[in-house]
């Protein structure tokens, strides 16, 4: 069901009857032939190698979509005649044999923030990016099939690995079309950015609005994979009265909730004056800050990852 088309390719001395098969050859030892169905975006290749002193057959098939199906096959049929197997494979080569009809080059438009980060293709320099979200570095003259494009900035800047938390330049395998423009954005960024989004879990500023009876509360669940891949779950909630008195005082109670551990803390505040609470439950750093200011009160709530840090790339 999955064959979309099929085309063959073969000579008619193979197709004759044995006694008519070699009908004007003359001199051959070896006769090889081939076929091949499309099977959507791959390709199976036969090729039949014929004997002409015996008219026996010896087939060789594989499927695939690059150069290198040819190329493999092609190792097979030789060390068959040979005895020894040639290397006509090359690593790396990726063009699909369906369009090699059009070897046109095509053009790599690289966007990058970064200013004057190496830029590589294939592993070799080429340039530096212009730091320009809206100008491109333009790599033209770009062989059709996938390549590998990176840029490279010192230490501090690439892209992190999760969830490991690893460091590396940025790197990506991009597939250049014949005579296309291929658009690529360069993911990097400096390491801390990224670790200061990864440690903060939840980090909030709540409106707090009052209900008629003068209590507020409000939840926060989060989840995090660790380093170790492992799914983390917790949950902090607030609790508190409105404030009252020349003093601006109120109550409250904030629950913390990592993993089936749990720790409730009462607190008071009152008129300019913060109260802060924190508390530690394995991975989950707590945070909670409460103050009564400007005739409103204002609530912070933060919940980081004890297993990332800001520096960790530098081992800090």
């Amino acid at each position: 069901d999955a064959l979309l088309s099929e085309r063959e390719l073969s000579m008619s001395a193979i197709a004759a009857p044995a006694e008519r098969a070699f009908e004007g050859i003359t001199g051959a030892d070896w006769i090889l032939a081939g076929e091949y169905v499309l099977l959507g975006t791959d390709l199976r290749l036969t090729l039949k190698l014929v004997d002409v002193s015996s008219s026996r057959v010896v087939t060789f098939s594989d499927v695939g979509s690059t150069e290198n199906l040819i190329h493999t096959l092609a190792e097979s049929v030789l060390e068959r005649l040979t005895g020894t197997r040639p290397a006509l494979k090359e690593e790396g080569r990726s063009r699909s044999i369906l369009s090699l009809r059009d070897e046109t080059p095509g053009t790599i438009a690289l966007f990058s923030y970064l200013i004057d980060a190496k830029v590589y293709l294939d592993g070799e320099f080429i340039g530096y990016t212009t730091g320009d979200r809206r100008v491109p570095y333009l790599i033209e003259g770009v062989e059709p099939g996938v390549h590998e494009l990176s840029t490279y900035l010192g230490s501090d800047f690439g892209v992190v690995k999760l969830p490991e938390v690893s460091f590396s330049p940025w790197k990506e395998l991009v597939r250049v079309q014949s005579g296309k423009r291929l658009t690529v954005s360069d993911k990097s960024s400096h390491f801390n950015d990224q670790l200061y989004r990864l440690q903060r879990v939840v980090r909030e500023s709540p409106k707090v609005v009052f209900d008629a009876a003068g209590r507020y509360a409000v939840s926060y669940p989060f989840s995090f994979t660790d380093r170790a891949g492992v799914s983390r779950k917790g949950l902090v909630s607030i609790e508190c009265t409105a404030p009252s008195g020349e003093a601006g005082a109120g109550r409250g109670t904030a629950l913390f909730e990592y993993e089936g551990d749990s720790k409730a803390i009462e607190f008071d505040y009152s008129l300019e004056k913060e109260t802060e609470l924190e508390h530690v439950i394995g991975l989950a750093e707590f945070s909670v800050a409460v103050e009564n200011r400007y005739g409103r009160v204002e609530l912070d709530v933060e919940v980081e990852r004890a297993d990332i840090r800001q520096g960790m790339h530098r081992g800090d």
